[in-house]
């Protein structure tokens, strides 16, 4: 007589991502793709969409007119320069598939209406292949997303529909939403990028590593699962 064992199924939870972000952070750019290779290291899992909140961090730089260099500087910590700075984020961007060209950034755009472009995209569901997009066409290639037109030409080459480009060429549309988003996220407390908040529980403030996104997919995933205290140790 055969006997057949019955394996227990792991029901895991479903993932949810919520990633405050903005086109003009290079730590945003690294920061989704950081989640993405954590996300390469969970078995039979599958990507979930990404909610994009797009949130314009307040500098003493005008953003629609502020030198890229002065830009950055607000965002470093004292004694720490704008050439390094760029050094480092071009080497952890090698490791990841980004070739950031910083040589190329000479102003920082104003990325309300890529955002707006981004929340008009989602009802598609093509909103994160869009988010790429904008990352790439200003860190990697130089150009002027705070342009109408640059926008509306990376959004027909993602494949929008005619209808929301449309939408897109209406001024109006989704810009309240995008205005009241960030209007929210400053009332929270949101003040810099990039902020990414799982299944509406877990929270991960700022840039950090990959192998940090992975233990916060596990507590999301595995939500009794109680670390080691010693993770060196081998039994």
């Amino acid at each position: 007589m055969d006997t057949q064992l019955a394996l227990p199924t792991v029901v895991r939870p479903p993932l949810e991502f919520d990633l405050i972000a903005d086109f003009a952070c290079p730590w945003s750019y690294l920061g989704k793709r950081k989640l993405e290779r954590a996300l390469d290291s969970l078995y039979a899992a599958s990507a979930p969409a990404l909610r994009w909140h797009g949130f314009r961090a307040k500098t003493d730089v005008p953003a629609a007119s502020g030198a890229w260099r002065d830009h950055l500087a607000t965002r470093l910590a004292p004694g720490v320069s704008v050439d390094l700075a760029q050094e480092n984020l071009a080497s952890a961007g090698r490791e990841l598939g980004i070739s950031f060209d910083f040589a190329q950034l000479h102003h920082v755009p104003d990325t309300r209406e890529a955002h707006r472009l981004v929340k008009l995209a989602e009802a598609e569901g093509r909103q994160g292949e869009l988010v790429d997009a904008l990352f790439s066409a200003f860190f990697e290639h130089g150009r002027d997303i705070g342009d109408h037109q640059v926008l509306e030409q990376l959004g027909r080459e993602r494949g929008l529909t005619a209808a929301t480009l449309a939408a897109f060429n209406d001024s109006v549309r989704g810009a309240e939403q995008v205005d009241a988003e960030e209007k929210r996220l400053q009332s929270l407390g949101v003040t810099a990028t990039p902020n990414l908040l799982i299944n509406g529980r877990i929270l991960v403030p700022g840039p950090v590593d990959v192998s940090t996104y992975v233990q916060a997919l596990d507590q999301a995933l595995f939500p009794g699962l109680t670390a080691p205290e010693d993770k060196r140790a081998l039994h």
